[in-house]
C-alpha cells in the first residue's frame, strides 16, 4: 500500500502480487485524495483480534498548514477475492464510547447533508476541539457505538449553547428509533451545561442520532448521560 498523487493530492492505493519481492499489479484505490489539499495522507494498515484497521494523517488540528498531521483511524474490509474495500474517512473513527463519559458529537460517524456542520470551539485556539453546529429543522448527527451499560441511566446532560433557543430530539439506533430524550435549549449567548430525564432507558451499545425539532440555531459541545437526579 502506498500513497498516489493521482491527481492533485494523495490518494492511498495499493497493488498485490504473490511474492513480497513482486511482481505487483495496481489493484486501485483505498481512500480517495481529500476535497481540500492536504499533504500529509500517509498511513499503516494492522490486524487486531479479528479486525483490520486504517491508520492515517490529516490536518485537522492545523487548517492553516497541510503538512502537520492528526492521526485518524477507520476500520478495512477485504472482499472475499483479497481485494480492499475503499475506506470513506469518518471524524469518528473507531471503538466504543462510554456514555456516562463526555461524548464530543463533532467527531461525528456522519452529518446530514444541510444544516449541520463541524467548527473549531476557538478560531484563535485550535487545540480546544471543535463543536456541532445546527441550524435547520430536520439537521442531524450521528454517533455510533455508545455503551451504556447495565446501569439505569436517567438523565441526559450537554454542554450547549443557543443564539436563538430550540429544541434537540436524541434517538437510539435510527432517524426513526426510539427517543432516548427531548432536550429544550433555552436562548442564552454563552456556553451552559443543561439536564433532562431520559424517556427511555438505554442498556447495551446503541448509535445515537441527535435532531434538531426546529428553525433555530443549536452548538453543541459535548453530551452525557448520568444516573443523577442532580
Amino acid at each position: 500500500t502506498f500513497p498516489w498523487v493521482q491527481d492533485k493530492t494523495e490518494t492511498l492505493a495499493y497493488a498485490m502480487g504473490d511474492n513480497p519481492m513482486g511482481p505487483f499489479e495496481f489493484k486501485g484505490i483505498i481512500m480517495e485524495q481529500w476535497p481540500t489539499a492536504c499533504w500529509t495522507n500517509h498511513h499503516s494498515v494492522i490486524e487486531y483480534k479479528g479486525q483490520w484497521y486504517l491508520f492515517y494523517h490529516h490536518n485537522d488540528l492545523s487548517p492553516k498548514f497541510d503538512k502537520n498531521r492528526s492521526i485518524r483511524i477507520d476500520s478495512l474490509f477485504f472482499n472475499t477475492d483479497g481485494t480492499i474495500r475503499k475506506v470513506v474517512p469518518t471524524l469518528r473513527g473507531v471503538g466504543i464510547s462510554d456514555a456516562r463519559k463526555e461524548i464530543q458529537l463533532d467527531r461525528n460517524s456522519r452529518l446530514s447533508e444541510t444544516g449541520a456542520k463541524i467548527d473549531f470551539l476557538n478560531e484563535k485556539n485550535t487545540f480546544e476541539g471543535w463543536k456541532t453546529i445546527m441550524t435547520e429543522k430536520g439537521a442531524w448527527v450521528q454517533y455510533n457505538r455508545v455503551d451504556f451499560g447495565n446501569q439505569k441511566l436517567n438523565h441526559l446532560k450537554a454542554r450547549i449553547t443557543s443564539s436563538s433557543g430550540g429544541n434537540l430530539t436524541v434517538r437510539l439506533d435510527g432517524l426513526n428509533g426510539p427517543v432516548a430524550a427531548k432536550l429544550k435549549v433555552p436562548q442564552n449567548t454563552h456556553w451552559m451545561e443543561i439536564n433532562t430525564r431520559l424517556l427511555e432507558t438505554p442498556r447495551g451499545i446503541h448509535d445515537l442520532f441527535v435532531t434538531l425539532d426546529d428553525e433555530s440555531n443549536v452548538e453543541i459541545d459535548w453530551i452525557s448521560f448520568t444516573n443523577s437526579d442532580k
